[in-house]
């Protein structure tokens, strides 16, 4: 049983499975007329308690039995618990080898609904096609003064809306890809959310961050993990790692003053039983131990300001456990609202504007020694039309553009191919996809993470390096 078949859909647990399976809770003893009237969990708390010890006692003496302690013991607490399972089998090991590559970190933050690139990485001469973009989408061309010229790239500029990103392009801890799409990706949302995190499969049953998990070998509690309301496709499979909705949040679910005793009651509810539940439960606990250490030492640095919102908190939180070294290796962040299909200037500026503002608070709380062991990569699943459309946006097009930031970045660069834009060197009204998404994520995985082949993370694609990164 996996820990969300346990949490169920209301997030309260529910046996499916063993000694509780289909029972209903015993009767409550009848109080005695003028006693004080105990809440109840209070009361399940000090009945588990009492036959913990008996356990303790009387555990392997003739006809006591695992399965005898458990049918009356109760559950005070497991149903709070079940909220927490969220875990999908997380490893629980030691910390990685200072040495190795298992002490980097990749970040991988998806812009859900196609991010328009060309008014993110603008192709700012007449040489790249600035002419004819001022032709076809003549109001969605941001104004010269609202550019910002990147130094050394013949004629590339940066959307003003990123300018807070701007002092890592002059460090070396930021450049771009353009043009990059996947020939297997549709102009559906969902069909190339799929693929990109599949990794370049429509029929895949797992994701590509999972494969890469299985080429590094067992790691920490926290090695990986999505922040965020579910675990994304490409975490999805079989090995180990935690989603979580914040820091703050991911708490042994308890009131104050019963909270110690009741997951005391928990752990030993399920210690020595076997099975997956015994499992998960174990390990999230540790897990919620090693999130309350590093919450209790969180705090923002280097003057860092955080925009607030989801995606603020979110990075703030990996700032935390970065710091707290507890063998992150792959995370996972959603960010929305990119799907411009009307008044794109405003729409696309707002989110560019708290999108960069986060990043650039991330890299500056984490400090220059530490963000060097950490690569941020920023994709999308399809780019918009070249074209303006009727409403002042644009409709889903192919190529786009992804975002490398942090350390191990072959910085102040655009890489791979370009063609001018014009009628002729569109892709059916499209930016064409000239550099394969796969090749960027598989060059991070070898040379940040020290994955070695790439044949299992992305069957069936030849890979290209693009030199976006070192190792």
């Amino acid at each position: 049983m996996t820990p969300r078949e346990a949490a169920g859909s209301s997030g309260k647990y529910v046996p499916k499975h063993g000694p509780r399976a289909g029972r209903a809770e015993p009767a409550p003893a009848a109080v005695p007329p003028g006693a004080p009237i105990a809440h109840p969990l209070v009361a399940q708390a000090a009945q588990v308690k009492a036959e913990l010890c008996a356990q303790d006692a009387q555990w392997g003496t003739s006809g006591w039995t695992r399965r005898r302690f458990l049918a009356g013991a109760g559950m005070a607490g497991v149903a709070a618990l079940g909220t927490q399972l969220v875990t999908t089998r997380v490893a629980y090991g030691a910390t990685p080898d200072a040495t190795s590559k298992a002490k980097n970190t990749l970040i991988t933050i998806f812009l859900r609904g196609a991010a328009d690139g060309l008014g993110i990485l603008v192709p700012a001469t007449t040489a790249l096609g600035i002419d004819y973009l001022h032709r076809v989408r003549p109001t969605l061309v941001p104004a010269t003064a609202n550019l910002l010229p990147l130094s050394g790239t013949a004629g590339w500029a940066l959307n003003k809306a990123m300018a807070p990103l701007m002092p890592f392009w002059n460090t070396g801890e930021l450049s771009f890809v353009p043009a990059v799409s996947s020939p297997g990706i549709t102009r559906s949302h969902f069909q190339a959310q799929q693929y990109v995190e599949h990794g370049g499969s429509d029929t895949a049953t797992t994701g590509w961050l999972d494969r890469v998990l299985t080429q590094l070998g067992p790691g920490t509690t926290f090695r990986a993990l999505a922040e965020g309301s579910a675990l994304p496709v490409s975490m999805s499979g079989n090995q180990k790692k935690l989603a979580i909705n914040s820091l703050k949040s991911f708490t042994f679910p308890a009131w104050s003053g019963i909270a110690a005793q009741t997951e005391a009651a928990v752990a030993a509810l399920y210690r020595g039983h076997g099975g997956t539940i015994d499992e998960d439960v174990a390990d999230t606990l540790a897990a919620l131990g090693t999130a309350a250490k590093a919450e209790a030492k969180a705090g923002v640095q280097n003057g860092a300001v955080y925009p607030s919102g989801d995606f603020g908190t979110a990075m703030a939180d990996l700032a935390t456990l970065l710091r707290a070294e507890v063998g992150l290796q792959v995370a996972t962040v959603d960010v929305g609202g990119w799907d411009t299909h009307t008044d794109e200037v405003h729409d696309l500026n707002q989110a560019l504007t708290a999108t960069a503002a986060t990043l650039a608070a991330f890299l500056t709380d984490l400090g220059p020694t530490r963000r060097k062991r950490v690569t941020v990569v920023v994709v999308t699943e399809f780019g918009r039309r070249v074209m303006a459309n009727a409403s002042g946006g644009t409709d889903h097009g192919h190529g786009s553009v992804m975002w490398l930031l942090g350390g191990g970045v072959a910085g102040k660069q655009v890489h791979g191919r370009w063609s001018p834009l014009s009628d002729a060197s569109l892709d059916q009204g499209d930016v064409p996809g000239l550099n394969d998404a796969f090749s960027v994520l598989g060059e991070l995985a070898q040379k940040r993470l020290g994955v070695g082949s790439l044949s299992a993370v992305f069957p069936g694609h030849k890979l290209t390096t693009l030199g976006v990164a070192t190792a």
